[in-house]
């Protein structure tokens, strides 16, 4: 008798445990991200550059300025790839633009997306010089680059919309020379100043977008898969 109290002690528990561990399985099921997802982020951001040097006093051009961007990034499950590109264009000189692609990690904790990826591109640097008194070249120098992405971002609601954020690091593989015509006023002997492209740039984005998201189908409930297998 004591025996198969134990037995029985011994099933009801494991029924319990059973039925806790699916319980807790098809929780973590309906709380799984989507298995597709696409998000479309414009985003605006202060840039520290270092990645222009001015020969003659050793000093960055433009060593604090501003860039606007797009960035799309498809996701499969936690796997995240897509491109962006960013730039300012520079009226009178000193125009950037920078095209890349981005790859890594995105896992999701409820509303929340988390980003680390990787980046690799080109960046060009445009009229490198120019002044209001000073006419830029029309010579355009592009240096590939690899760079670092570490954001986050939030979904509203039930809605498309999302607001989040970058910080992103990137570095030149490559240097190169050019000249540039120096600010001499009207009538004034011409003379140039030699700048060094190649260096590294760092930003802090706003990011604001839309996000599309394919749900994973409801998986069947046991009872009504058995009764349809009988």
């Amino acid at each position: 008798m004591r025996l198969r109290r134990q037995i029985r002690q011994i099933l009801g528990t494991c029924a319990v445990t059973a039925v806790t561990v699916l319980a807790t399985a098809a929780s973590a099921r309906a709380d799984e991200p989507s298995r597709f997802g696409l998000s479309v982020d414009a985003y605006a951001a202060p840039v520290y550059d270092r990645s222009v040097i001015n020969q003659q006093t050793h000093q960055p051009v433009d060593g604090s300025r501003e860039t606007v961007g797009l960035a799309t990034v498809f996701n499969f499950d936690t796997l995240a790839l897509g491109g962006v590109v960013d730039g300012m264009p520079g009226i009178l000189g000193n125009g950037r633009l920078a095209v890349g692609g981005i790859a890594g990690w995105q896992p999701r904790l409820g509303s929340h997306r988390y980003q680390l990826m990787g980046e690799l591109g080109a960046e060009r640097f445009g009229d490198v010089g120019g002044s209001l008194l000073g006419t830029p070249g029309a010579r355009d120098t592009w240096l590939d680059y690899v760079g670092a992405r570490l954001g986050t971002s939030e979904t509203f609601g039930s809605g498309p919309f999302e607001l989040g954020a970058w910080l992103f690091v990137r570095k030149d593989l490559g240097e190169a020379n050019v000249s540039g015509p120096s600010g001499n006023l009207p009538g004034g002997p011409d003379s140039t100043t030699d700048y060094r492209l190649g260096g590294y740039t760092a930003g802090v984005a706003l990011r604001l977008g839309v996000r599309f998201d394919q749900k994973r189908a409801p998986a069947d409930p046991p009872m009504e898969a058995e009764a349809e297998s009988i």
